[in-house]
């Protein structure tokens, strides 16, 4: 089964039309080697798992993810994955080694000082918007490009990039699939926070590009379980309808399941009203909701996703957490890039057409930000059905986040749960 698996990943990790690697094998994993080479700071302050500083020609990856801390399981499934991926690849000129972040900025500053004294070509990693924030200045005055993990777009730039799955995408992902299947007028309940804001943006910013309007916006207090009046108010009397024909709740766990019980409640449910969420549902036992039934999500790949999770399980006997597969996509991207002149990183890095992985088709973006192909699913009583399959290549530029799109936007919606003023304000920051 393993020998199989290798062989369909080494026919996945295209790039461009091009294989990314095209000297994988299914290999035993790179060859771990304790050496003198190692600065003598690094020891004890990292994971030196790997510390063969290879020769001059070496493309050298650094690795940074929280291997200590309230965050290491989730680093030790990145760090299976990457191995993994290193693995798959069989790539004598990349030499990785990986640095414990403690998840922590204290941490974080420690493993680039560390990966610097390494002469690092590439920084991979680290996993939250503060490590990224701590880390960025030394790699800036460096030369030396990132590409985290984070999700948070505040943290990215030119030179500082993630590979993770941003919501601006997702959001556009699913509005374009329900204009598609006629939904023109679009409504969602948000948190009250700059998460919410910010997630109302990229919507608004979603309708207008697919020719939809967000007619209706509930805001909620981030802590309450309590919907009904929020709901009630959304609705009003039916009497000449709700005003919306679909509903983004980008929530998880038991505040969806309030959220969408509360709306069924009222009568609010498919097909009259198509419930729309981000990839946050995925793997989270909605096939008991039977109020969600026929409520679509964007997920990355779901054929690519399951093969990667089985030979994961097959490896290390546990399934992978979520971000696992940006881990193993980094490797295959800084492997491709180690046969590219180093003088030319940056260039390759932000390529337009973009690369091929396990996650589906991606790319990343001069100002920071990636775009990840997406399939949509609906929710039925046997799991995550594939209705929609991701596009196989990327077309033209992604129009990133225009504030002025916002600010402009002539159609405005009913706001409940916050002052119309102060929204207003908010999104013309």
């Amino acid at each position: 089964m393993l020998k199989k698996l290798g062989v369909i990943f080494g026919c996945m990790l295209l790039c461009g039309c091009t294989l990314l690697n095209k000297t994988m094998h299914n290999s035993s994993y790179y060859n771990y080697a304790n050496t003198d080479s190692t600065p003598v700071d690094m020891v004890g302050s990292t994971d030196y798992s790997q510390v063969d500083l290879g020769n001059a020609e070496s493309f050298r990856v650094a690795m940074l993810l929280p291997l200590s801390g309230n965050f290491a399981s989730m680093g030790q499934s990145m760090k299976n994955a990457a191995t993994m991926a290193i693995g798959d690849l069989n790539n004598n000129n990349l030499v990785v080694q990986f640095y414990d972040t403690k998840g922590s900025t204290g941490g974080a500053r420690v493993a680039i000082e560390n990966a610097v004294n390494a002469d690092s070509d590439l920084i991979l990693g680290p996993l939250t918007a503060d490590e990224v924030s701590a880390i960025s200045p030394v790699a800036k005055s460096k030369d030396i490009p990132v590409i985290s993990f984070s999700s948070s777009p505040s943290v990215l730039q030119e030179g500082i990039y993630s590979l993770g799955l941003l919501n601006d995408q997702q959001i556009e992902r699913i509005v374009h699939y329900a204009v598609g299947q006629g939904r023109r007028q679009l409504a969602a309940v948000m948190p009250n926070n700059q998460s919410g804001i910010n997630m109302l943006k990229s919507y608004i910013k979603s309708a207008r590009r697919n020719g939809a309007e967000v007619t209706k916006v509930g805001f909620y207090a981030p802590e309450t379980m309590e919907f009904t009046d929020l709901v009630t108010s959304m609705i009003g009397n039916k009497a000449g309808g709700i005003g919306f024909d679909a509903l983004l709740i980008p929530e998880y766990g038991n505040k969806l399941k309030a959220i969408s019980s509360m709306f069924s409640y009222y009568d609010v449910a498919a097909p009259d009203v198509l419930f729309m969420g981000t990839s946050v549902w995925a793997n989270t036992g909605l096939s008991k909701e039977t109020e969600l039934y026929g409520a679509v999500y964007p997920v990355m790949s779901l054929k690519q996703r399951n093969a990667f999770a089985q030979k994961y399980n097959e490896l290390f006997g546990e399934r992978p957490n979520g971000l696992s597969i940006f881990a193993y996509d980094a490797i295959a991207l800084a492997s491709s890039l180690s046969r590219k002149d180093k003088s030319y990183i940056e260039e390759q890095i932000v390529r337009p057409d973009g690369y091929y992985g396990m996650s589906g088709i991606f790319r990343i973006l001069p100002n920071g930000q990636s775009e990840h192909g997406l399939d949509v699913v609906r929710v039925t009583s046997a799991g995550e059905s594939l209705i929609e399959t991701a596009p196989q290549k990327f077309y033209g530029a992604y129009d990133t986040y225009d504030g002025a799109m916002v600010a402009g936007y002539n159609f405005v919606p009913k706001i409940y749960g916050q002052s119309p003023v102060g929204l207003q304000n908010a999104l013309n920051e």
